[in-house]
């Protein structure tokens, strides 16, 4: 019998239980009339650089529970998104934008 790191890997079989918890699957994609909703009100510009927007940014992350809602996404450029993501300031840049002009 050769070795155990020479051995084929046999895939685990698929479970047949259902799942406790529902997946969260599309409940934190934006919808395409959200979509539209948020580039109509930053009229297609980054709310942060003022260049063309590129990508819809989820102010609060969707892995930490941020929903596909109007109030939780902004347009944003390349640029902007990577800084969003790379940088504490980043995130608490929009996470003050959020408060200051989409809650109020």
């Amino acid at each position: 019998m050769p070795p155990l790191n020479e051995q084929p890997a046999r895939p685990v079989p698929k479970p047949k239980h259902k799942r406790r918890v529902r997946k969260r699957g599309n409940a934190s994609k934006y919808s395409t009339a959200v979509r539209l909703t948020i580039i109509e009100r930053d009229k297609g510009f980054c709310v942060r650089c003022g260049a063309l927007y590129d990508d819809i940014h989820h102010i609060i992350f969707r892995s930490a529970g941020g929903k596909g809602t109007v109030d939780n996404g902004v347009c944003v450029c390349r640029k902007c998104h990577a800084w969003a993501h790379s940088c504490r300031e980043g995130r608490e840049w929009f996470e003050r934008y959020r408060e200051e002009r989409l809650l109020t």
